[in-house]
Parts: C-alpha cells; structure tokens; sequence
C-alpha cells in the first residue's frame, strides 16, 4: 500500500520544496521569528510568487504579533540571510536560498573572571622602597636655603604641533559619472539617479558605478537600452540597480499579444465553383 496520502482540499494548499522543509526542522529560530519565516512562505510561495511587498504591520496581521515584534523579527532574520529584500527598505520580501542560511546564532564570549582573581595577575614592576625618614627629611634641611622656582621654570611651555591634516578623498559626482559613461546615458538621467541616491541616503563610489555598469552591460544583452533601464530603477525607487530587476519588471509590463483565431480565409473561397447557375441569378447542384 503506498504511502502517499493525496490532498483533497477545494481551498487549495501551499506545495514546499522539501529542502526548505528539512531546514525549517532544523535551523535555530526564536518561535516569533520561525511564525514570521512561515508567514512569508505563505505569501510567496503559496502564491507561486519569488517576493512579495510585505510590510511590518502585514506580518503583524498574519502572525497575531504587534508591529514591533514582527520588525524586529524581519531584522535579525535578514542578519541571518533566511530571507532577503528586494530594493529599500519597503522592497519585496523572499526567502533565502537554504545554502546561505546561518542555521546556528553565534553568541559573544563573556568574561567570568572575578575582581580578585583578575588583580592577583598583576605583577608590580617598582622595587620596594627603601627610604628612611632620615634620608627623606634631607629635602627639608636648614643649612641651605630652599629655591623658589616661578612656574614658567618648573613647566616650560610646549612647543605647538599642528596635527596633520587628513586627506579627504575627491568626491564623486557628475563629473566623474560624465567621465565613465560607456553607455552614453543621457545627464538629466544621471542628475536624478545621483538625487535619489543621496535622498537614500547611499553613497555614490567608483566601485558603485563599476557595478552599474556591468548590470548595464547585461541589460544590453537582453536587449533593453541602458536609459530605459535607469528610468526603470527611477520609477521603481530602487537603491540598488540589478538586470535581473529591470528585466522581470519589463516583462510583467509587456501587453499580452491578441491571439489570433483560427477561422480565417473565407473571403478568398469561390462558393459557386461545382454550381450550376439559373437564369435568374441563383445557382443550384
């Protein structure tokens, strides 16, 4: 008999990969945040979907949790590479590859030396002294007269240093994105992209602009020009700029092509041919 039970369920059901199953048994998660991974898993994978826009209060909703708990819960579950956002911090949410996962927390070492046996470490390095009162009270002998010094003499003033200056980096701005512009993106495209990036509060380097480049170059291959790929990321108010991204994003726009009916070609057929024609006009067999 096997012993495969099949679902009958009219509502429909949530189909799971089995690797995601086994590491959901296995990986260490506060009850909270396991609720949260499920609540997503749902939304995505329920719904046949990679991500999904969820927000803090959505997940509240799902999990019986308040808006706080369910936002820290997104958080630590981003440290630990479970799930993933898409874009800002309001992007879509998904769940991560098992591979990438931090199954186990790993918690700081804490100090449990005590006081005591911390200080009965310390070796002092001072001979012991020696003195006597005798040699001590020398200081203060009548023979000689004592010297008064003025301040100036006992802390002689320091001469001044200038600390060093540190050198600040040149800026990278719209001359630098007008200097390195295989793609020839238009200014006004690169003045926009610079603003929304500053409003993001990201910043702007070589190496960003490198790695813009590269995801311009593979929008190239797929055939999508590099301005219409930047207003893409414009509209969409993404921080981060992927090919991927821009190329989902197009095709779930693309219209959807009428189709076409089978039915055709009945004005090119001669309904007379075979036909006997009457005299007045009809035609018959």
């Amino acid at each position: 008999m096997p012993n495969i039970v099949p679902i009958h369920n009219p509502r429909g059901f949530t189909r799971m990969d089995n690797n995601l199953m086994e590491s959901l048994a296995s990986v260490d998660l506060p009850a909270r945040e396991l609720r949260v991974v499920m609540a997503i898993a749902r939304q995505t994978i329920g719904f046949q979907l990679e991500t999904r826009r969820l927000t803090a209060d959505d997940l509240g909703k799902l999990t019986n949790m308040r808006r706080d708990v369910t936002s820290k819960a997104i958080s630590h579950l981003l440290e630990r590479k479970i799930i993933y956002r898409v874009g800002g911090s309001r992007g879509e949410i998904g769940i991560s590859p098992t591979r990438e996962w931090s199954f186990y927390e790993e918690k700081p070492v804490n100090l449990t030396e005590t006081k005591t046996s911390h200080s009965a470490q310390i070796v002092s390095l001072r001979p012991d002294v020696s003195e006597t009162k005798t040699a001590t009270s020398l200081l203060y002998t009548k023979k000689e007269p004592l010297l008064t010094l003025s301040s100036k003499e006992i802390n002689p003033p320091q001469p001044k240093t200038e600390l060093a200056k540190l050198d600040r980096k040149a800026p990278f701005g719209m001359a630098q994105l007008l200097a390195d512009n295989p793609h020839s993106i238009p200014e006004q495209l690169l003045a926009d992209w610079l603003t929304q990036r500053k409003a993001k509060r990201a910043a702007v380097t070589a190496t960003v602009w490198s790695t813009v480049n590269a995801e311009l170059a593979k929008c190239a291959e797929a055939g999508i020009a590099a301005d219409a790929a930047i207003t893409e990321a414009l509209n969409s108010g993404w921080q981060g700029f992927k090919a991927s991204w821009v190329i989902k994003r197009l095709a779930e726009s693309a219209p959807v092509p009428a189709s076409q009916s089978r039915h055709t070609g009945f004005a090119d057929r001669n309904y007379t041919d075979g036909l006997i024609q009457r005299e007045d006009g009809s035609y018959a067999i």
